[in-house]
């Protein structure tokens, strides 16, 4: 006999990932009517051959509807410094109002992020509430500057990096050395 499955209360679940300390990215398209974006922390790398990563959005939002038209997309990883706007990009507005960006191949890329990618869309696939949007990379572009990080709800303010730390001697020997 087999156990029914246990359901998860949606509060619960979502304050156990909040745990989970997150890169903040903002996603940019451009449809006829104009640059649309939104802020993502669902974001992350999936693939390096290809060069492919992956971003969550709400089946309900505007981006969404954006990107099943669209033929790419552009992401502005976020810097420290950048709370203000991460926090603009998550609410409805006209979200380029006075924001410094520049044209990138599918979105506007913002100014003062510390990295910059132009993703032709790859697939988008079912996630239950959401949709996985998987992009594939075909520029990338790395800026100086500290990460926006964001956990528990709050964006984090961490001390600078400790580089000694690091196992590995390059990220991916530690990535492909782990355990899973």
């Amino acid at each position: 006999m087999t156990a029914a499955p246990r359901t998860v209360e949606p509060g619960h679940f979502r304050h156990a990932l909040g745990q989970f300390a997150t890169g903040v990215t903002v996603i940019t398209t451009t449809t006829d009517a104009g640059p649309v974006g939104c802020t993502v922390s669902a974001f992350c790398s999936l693939s390096l051959d290809p060069p492919l990563v992956l971003a969550c959005l709400g089946r309900d939002r505007s981006m969404h509807r954006a990107l099943t038209s669209a033929p790419g997309f552009g992401v502005s990883i976020l810097a420290s410094d950048q709370g203000v706007l991460a926090r603009d990009f998550a609410r409805p507005a006209d979200r380029f109002a006075g924001v410094a960006h520049s044209p990138g191949r599918y979105g506007p890329h913002l100014d003062g992020a510390i990295a910059h990618l132009d993703c032709a869309v790859h697939e988008i696939r079912d996630g239950g509430d959401h949709v996985i949007v998987l992009g594939l990379v075909d520029a990338v572009a790395v800026h100086a500057g500290e990460p926006l990080l964001y956990a528990q709800g709050a964006f984090l303010d961490l001390p600078g990096p400790d580089w000694e730390r690091a196992a590995a001697s390059a990220p991916q020997e530690w990535l492909l050395s782990a355990p899973w």
